[in-house]
């Protein structure tokens, strides 16, 4: 049944919805899209589908000493084009990006240009249709646009992360907009990344790393899973903040996926695999201007990896059945910054 209590916020009047949305953007209150006005019936129903009051806190952001209220996410999810149904997936990646270990301040600040990825798991996933196949970072899915984009809204109207202000990105990139996917875990030979980290088959999961862009990783040469990864390592032994060994996503799409199953490999394999061959010398680290110093005879002989453990590569079966391709995504600086976070998706 749907709250009572009255909301909180600033109520504003329009004539139609263009003279709405274009005080919106009078106001700053965009990502630069056009956004849906927040009419109080629309809040409430996120709110009901999320079994929230209005007035319920949903996370605080330490750095910030911002509470996100559940009233002003909703909000945001409105803004952003969301159903309603959306709310419990937004709530609890919002829970994952106010937790400590993801240390908010660092990445959504940083010259680096982080976005939030945003990895669904379980059920929910198919019941939302957000996408995990082909076109995977691309347009065409409301529920991939659309769940990225709330929080993205919420961090710029409620924590005030504003470009130029609190967000000093040199670059950014596109998943500053949105940046959230599936995992094809009905194609999925795998244990899927929510079970890997202790949950449930059938719970629903959002797990958040702060990233960067995708990279592509092309090879239709190799028909063994050792000659992809090759290409795999190749293409990230200079990977961004290779020096801070950030956590790693991997998402292995549909006709490389076929042939890991066909050589029996599996995720840890794929793990420790990549940890291997992702070593680099220090003296070819600075050579590359990565690493600071003159190289000396020692550096020749000592190797960092592109990650700490073989455990911060995340691997996601997801993409398109077609093509030779598959990506990584590196994260934003290393751990002590910060990690990737799982939350469960609690449903009303």
């Amino acid at each position: 049944m749907m709250s009572q209590k009255a909301l909180q916020s600033h109520r504003f009047d329009a004539r139609n919805a263009s003279e709405a949305m274009e005080f919106y953007y009078a106001k700053g209150w965009t990502d630069g899209l056009p956004v849906i006005p927040p009419t109080e019936n629309k809040i409430r129903a996120m709110l009901e589908a999320a079994a929230l009051e209005p007035d319920t806190e949903i996370t605080f952001i330490e750095d910030r000493q911002v509470p996100i209220i559940a009233e002003k996410a909703a909000i945001n999810a409105v803004m952003a084009g969301c159903k309603p149904e959306y709310m419990p997936v937004i709530v609890a990646a919002l829970q994952a990006i106010g937790d400590p270990l993801y240390g908010y301040h660092g990445p959504a600040t940083s010259t680096g240009g982080a976005a939030v990825f945003m990895l669904v798991n379980g059920p929910i996933a198919q019941t939302l249709e957000i996408n995990c196949g082909d076109n995977l970072f691309g347009p065409g899915w409301r529920a991939n646009a659309t769940i990225g984009r709330a929080v993205r809204l919420v961090m710029r109207n409620v924590i005030g992360t504003l470009p130029g202000l609190l967000d000093r990105s040199t670059l950014g990139h596109g998943g500053k907009y949105t940046f959230c996917i599936a995992e094809n875990e009905e194609k999925s030979p795998w244990r899927p990344v929510h079970v890997e980290r202790g949950f449930r088959p059938g719970q629903n999961v959002v797990t958040v790393l702060a990233a960067l862009a995708p990279h592509q990783c092309f090879n239709q040469l190799s028909n063994t899973a050792e000659g992809i990864l090759t290409t795999f390592c190749a293409l990230m032994r200079f990977s961004p903040g290779v020096r801070g060994q950030p956590e790693h996503i991997l998402v292995i799409a549909g006709e490389h996926m076929e042939v890991f199953v066909k050589d029996g490999w599996s995720k840890d394999d794929i793990k420790q695999f990549c940890f291997e061959h992702t070593r680099t010398s220090f003296a070819d680290l600075k050579r590359a201007n990565i690493m600071p110093g003159t190289v000396i005879p020692e550096d020749e002989h000592t190797f960092n990896s592109v990650v700490q453990a073989p455990e911060d590569f995340i691997v996601v079966a997801a993409g398109g059945r077609a093509g030779a391709f598959s990506a990584f995504i590196p994260g934003w600086s290393g751990k002590r910054g910060s990690e990737s976070v799982s939350r469960e998706i609690c449903m009303p």
